[in-house]
């Protein structure tokens, strides 16, 4: 093969390398948002915040300084952020063809069936009837092959892993920043912050949050028969079902990566000028 011929294969092959493993276009990542339903994953981010907020009101002196520290957190932690980095991460680190591929996978009938059923069970109608449900099954509890499925479909979806990070994520930036927040003679030691981090966080807290979502998970699929949940759990063990909670759990680290980058940085300008 000539130099010639042999430079134009080369950029032939970055050619064919950059359309597979490139930027996905803004128009597919709205499209596959959409049809798995991604943007509610911080839909409850917002109030969350809020509520660990108040939790740490009493641990400041002044109103102020309480006021700083609300607003540097919500300027990087916020349901707005969290939904910009997450696709911005999908555009840049997914490609276009595992994209088209999770998207036929969730137009697929089957799943848009489950994904009806998960959105219903959380409705605010569902919430009370699960109240219901949980006191009947004190007398009638659940098979334990139908336990044994769910841990199975947890597994499989990483829902409680999925959780847990977002939990550990805004504790620890929490925790970060609201030691930053403070006068320097208030500030605890690294060790000390990460004391209090390990005690908000315990030890078991996966475990615990995986037996909560399995018991959701029970009212949630109650009318559900075996056969259909098992090729459910299935299509989560299939390469396009793998890719696909994959992509979604690294988008989540990204998009806290992210705000917690934005949230560290106006903290470090604050401490500064409390110096």
């Amino acid at each position: 093969m000539s130099k010639k011929l042999r430079l134009v294969a080369v950029i032939a092959l970055v050619l064919v390398s950059m359309h597979t493993m490139g930027q996905s276009s803004p128009k597919l990542v709205e499209e596959m948002l959409v049809q798995t339903d991604s943007k509610s994953l911080f839909a409850n981010l917002d109030a969350m915040l809020a509520s660990k907020m108040e939790e740490k009101k009493s641990t400041f002196t002044e109103p102020n300084q309480f006021d700083q520290f609300k607003t540097i957190m919500t300027s990087g932690f916020n349901s707005k952020n969290a939904d910009k980095y997450f696709a911005e991460y999908i555009e840049k680190y997914s490609n276009e063809d595992s994209l088209k591929l999770i998207i036929v996978l969730y137009k697929d009938p089957f799943m848009q069936e489950f994904n009806r059923i998960e959105k219903e069970s959380s409705t605010p109608e569902k919430q009370k009837e699960m109240i219901a449900y949980f006191q009947k099954m004190k007398d009638n509890p659940p098979a334990q092959a139908r336990i044994m499925q769910l841990v199975s479909l947890n597994q499989e979806m990483k829902t409680s892993e999925m959780i847990v990070k977002l939990f550990q994520n805004l504790v620890v930036s929490m925790a970060r920043g609201a030691n930053n927040a403070l006068p320097g003679d208030k500030k605890v030691s690294e060790v000390e912050l990460k004391n209090d981090i390990a005690k908000a966080i315990p030890a078991n807290f996966q475990q615990q949050m995986t037996n909560q979502l399995v018991g959701s998970m029970l009212f949630t699929y109650q009318n559900v028969p075996d056969e259909k949940l098992n090729r459910y759990i299935e299509t989560w063990k299939k390469p396009t079902g793998k890719y696909c909670i994959n992509l979604i759990m690294k988008a989540m680290d990204y998009s806290f990566s992210k705000m917690g980058e934005i949230t560290g940085g106006s903290f470090s300008v604050l401490d500064k000028r409390i110096k």
